[in-house]
């Protein structure tokens, strides 16, 4: 294993050690998305919930709220009595801090994942079975560009005041193409039963791969301790 691969691993046991002994992020995460998905399932009653679109659609709120949340919470942490400066100072190239980061949050927005979709199952009478591999290829690639996108903009207004709400502001619209695209392939999965294309997955890895060479660029740029 090179230093970057050591450097990289290192910084990432580092972020889901202090999440162990915390438990605040994942735990206020989890909650949020159980939160929404129960609400909206509530508030839309049984005849509306069973529509793919709403279906997938309240799903993907509940997922973009709760990683925003994570977005902030990690990078938060980082900031708190001059942790981030410190980690600055040290030998470590800012783009493994930031691929370090990204990896941090896609695996707490995938525990997030995890909980938050048996949930809409049950109570979005939500049918995976015959797609739940491709739903679950859609949902992974999505959260990639959304977890990069997030991360960088997370590093870029934590030193706001207004914080998380100036996040959320700033990340939905940007990730809204993302959104959009992985929404309405699911819908055509659920409803018409057509598997996703080789294009139409080519267009979110796309995706990811624009945000993550832009974001990985601009990260070093917008990072302050």
């Amino acid at each position: 294993m090179n230093a970057t691969a050591r450097q990289l691993a290192c910084l990432v046991f580092k972020d889901l050690r202090i999440e162990a002994r915390s438990r605040q992020t994942l735990g206020l995460m989890v909650m949020l998305g159980v939160l929404v998905v129960v609400v909206l399932a509530l508030g839309l009653g049984p005849q509306q919930v069973q529509s793919p679109a709403l279906a997938t659609s309240v799903l993907w709120v509940a997922c973009l709220f709760g990683g925003v949340l994570c977005f902030e919470k990690t990078m938060a942490i980082e900031r708190e009595d001059g942790a981030l400066a410190a980690v600055l100072l040290a030998p470590v190239d800012r783009g493994v801090l930031y691929l370090a980061k990204l990896i941090s949050n896609l695996l707490l927005m995938a525990v997030l994942a995890l909980v938050v979709m048996p949930v809409a199952v049950v109570l979005l009478q939500f049918d995976l079975g015959p797609h739940l591999g491709w739903f679950v290829a859609l949902m992974a690639l999505s959260f990639v560009g959304f977890a990069a996108l997030g991360t960088m903009l997370a590093a870029a207004t934590g030193g706001s005041r207004l914080q998380g709400g100036l996040l959320a502001i700033v990340v939905l619209p940007a990730c809204l193409p993302l959104i959009v695209t992985t929404t309405q392939l699911s819908v055509r999965m659920f409803a018409e039963g057509l598997a996703p294309t080789a294009s139409a997955l080519g267009v979110l890895i796309a995706f990811d791969a624009i945000f993550l060479v832009v974001c990985w660029l601009v990260f070093e740029l917008v990072v302050e301790p």
